[in-house]
């Protein structure tokens, strides 16, 4: 019975020890690790864009009108919307747009898909697009897009402010009251940029 006793104590006693020695939990283990992050998370930078905006066929060559950052106007907002033709809530999103466009219009929208440019450019007769020089719709040339933004769902929205810096993400499209702030704000903010620039080349 003593012989019980002895060992049940030194069990004891071996298993307050290993408590006392265990170290504690490495709290870094819960930070997040930025390396799994979405590419857009992890720079500021507008992503590269490269779209068909028109393919056509001349002496029975296929010839392809590309659209890619070097096209984007300078000192503007930039709006990448991930679309497709065939979705309803970017017919929807669309008309949302079209209802806005005034206050908007500062603002460039470029309008990317995984889509044919002949279902691209159905979605743009429907909706009068050519009314809209502030937009460009096109056929990513690569899957570069939705990879960059670990895109899940569409329409989605990532606003780039008037120095192409990364602002916002929408996934499933924008509120427009929102989204007509954010444009007012970088727009006013690019308006007083250029007026401290003329201050600075007047002295």
């Amino acid at each position: 019975m003593k012989k019980i006793l002895l060992a049940s104590l030194l069990l004891s006693f071996n298993f307050l020890t290993f408590c006392q020695n265990k170290k504690p939990a490495d709290n870094n283990t819960t930070k997040t690790d930025s390396s799994k992050l979405p590419a857009y998370l992890r720079t500021k930078d507008l992503p590269v864009i490269k779209l068909y905006t028109d393919i056509t066929k001349k002496d029975g060559k296929q010839d392809t009108t590309l659209f890619t950052n070097a096209n984007l106007p300078v000192n503007r907002p930039i709006v990448i919307i991930y679309f497709s033709p065939e979705c309803g809530h970017c017919q929807h999103e669309m008309k949302e747009i079209e209802k806005n466009i005034d206050s908007l219009k500062n603002a460039f929208f470029v309008f990317v898909s995984r889509f044919p440019v002949d279902s691209i450019k159905g979605f743009e007769k429907k909706y009068n697009t050519s009314n809209y020089p502030n937009m460009v719709f096109g056929k990513e040339a690569t899957y570069y897009i939705p990879v960059f933004f670990d895109i899940k769902f569409t329409p989605f929205m990532a606003i780039y402010d008037s120095k192409k810096q990364y602002v916002k993400s929408y996934d499933q499209g924008a509120n427009m009251h929102e989204l007509n702030q954010l444009i007012a704000k970088f727009s006013t903010e690019n308006v007083i940029d250029k007026k401290r620039k003329k201050k600075h080349t007047a002295k």
